[in-house]
């Protein structure tokens, strides 16, 4: 296999976990256009982040399986290839019955993205060395929410929501670049390891965390802007930049917390505190909600919102990695994501049901804060994982 340096390695992975999860974006920053063209209800925007989710919920397991499989090269051109021709299909939906298709076939790449990329970087950096690039990988998903929050209003403003969804095919296309003249030299023996060993209980906590975490996250990413746009004022592109907070924050906090976790703070230790850091971006937005405080608390929401929920993911696949057997990354990962996707799926659509039948988004936003104190608690079930000991100079 041509060696990956560990920027490319980090900029194909980064590429593919941004793509794989870029139709929720699209769903929050563009809610206002979708719900003017196709006539629906704020219920109906939820439920396209409901579709995406539960089939890449649903279809985790099996890709995490299926990349162990075919080995991490093959999976990331195929995740990377659905991608390109799901973004395609969110562009030029006539209707919201084909963008709902769209949203359901979209979380096949987002059920392959995490199992794939996990595995490209076990078959490539060696263990205690993955921190930084494991970070790198899952901040592909924060510069995605970035340049979403902060361009797409922009692009929807000079052309249209269709053209500037189009533009980000940029991403799936630089990852596939990326990816020409890879072979992988693992897939002979990931066949032979993977029926032998079981997954650890550890892995199965993780996944409850996220399951939790998830529903809270996905309420907060899909609704802030609307709620910004709607209860506190704000104007759509104003409203957006607090996506783009939220993304940039989660750039930062991605590449740091899993370095942090591996080189002395710990998996569970630092799951707990990403729970109790999220805790507060929930009850910031019930106190603006409820009137308590003013709108300018959204912003060390949105900071906060980054820097915590939307940063576990980051810890979690590095706790994925380190305590799956050999050959069985990708169905550990797999599991993991059916409990955070499952969560992410059912949480946005819960809120804009809440919205809609009381007319406030308050009780949403402290469900949210009951539901990440649910996840902190969780977290002491997690282990710390190996401690890796910086090596001295020979």
């Amino acid at each position: 296999m041509r060696p990956f340096s560990k920027p490319g390695l980090g900029a194909v992975t980064a590429a593919t976990m941004a793509t794989a999860t870029f139709a929720i974006i699209v769903a929050s920053v563009l809610a206002a256009q979708l719900i003017e063209e196709f006539d629906i209800t704020r219920a109906q925007v939820g439920s396209l982040v409901l579709a995406n989710g539960v089939v890449g919920a649903l279809a985790s397991p099996l890709f995490g399986r299926i990349t162990d499989r075919l080995g991490s090269v093959r999976a990331v051109v195929g995740a990377l290839l659905i991608g390109s021709l799901t973004l395609t299909a969110w562009a030029l939906s006539p209707t919201y019955l084909v963008l709902l298709i769209a949203a359901l076939v979209t979380g096949l790449s987002n059920a392959w993205g995490n199992p794939a990329t996990n595995a490209l970087i076990v078959d490539t950096v060696p263990p205690g060395e993955r921190g930084v690039v494991t970070g790198v990988k899952q901040s592909g998903v924060q510069i995605g929410t970035f340049l979403g929050g902060l361009l797409l209003p922009l692009f929807t403003a000079w052309w249209s929501w269709r053209v500037a969804v189009l533009i980000f095919l940029a991403m799936p296309l630089s990852g596939l670049l990326g990816m020409i003249g890879r072979r992988d030299p693992h897939r002979h023996t990931s066949k032979r390891k993977r029926s032998t060993d079981p997954l650890p209980v550890a892995v199965r906590w993780i996944a409850s965390y996220g399951l939790v975490s998830g529903l809270a996250t996905s309420a907060m990413i899909g609704f802030l802007p609307l709620f910004a746009h709607e209860d506190v004022g704000w104007s759509e592109s104003a409203a957006g930049l607090l996506i783009a907070m939220t993304g940039f924050a989660g750039i930062g906090a991605r590449m740091i917390w899993p370095r942090l976790s591996e080189r002395g703070i710990g998996h569970g230790r630092t799951l707990r505190i990403l729970a109790g850091m999220t805790t507060i971006t929930a009850v910031l937005l019930a106190l603006a909600g409820a009137d308590v405080i003013g709108g300018w608390a959204l912003y060390p929401a949105a900071l906060l919102l980054g820097g915590g929920a939307v940063a576990w993911n980051a810890v979690g696949m590095l706790a994925v990695m380190d305590f799956s057997p050999e050959g069985a990354v990708g169905k550990g990962t797999g599991l993991v994501l059916l409990g955070f996707l499952m969560g992410l799926a059912f949480g946005a659509p819960l809120m804009g049901f809440s919205v809609d039948q009381l007319g406030s988004y308050t009780a949403g936003w402290g469900a949210a804060a009951l539901l990440l104190m649910v996840s902190a608690v969780i977290s002491f079930r997690i282990p710390q994982g190996t401690i890796v000991r910086v090596r001295e100079p020979a």
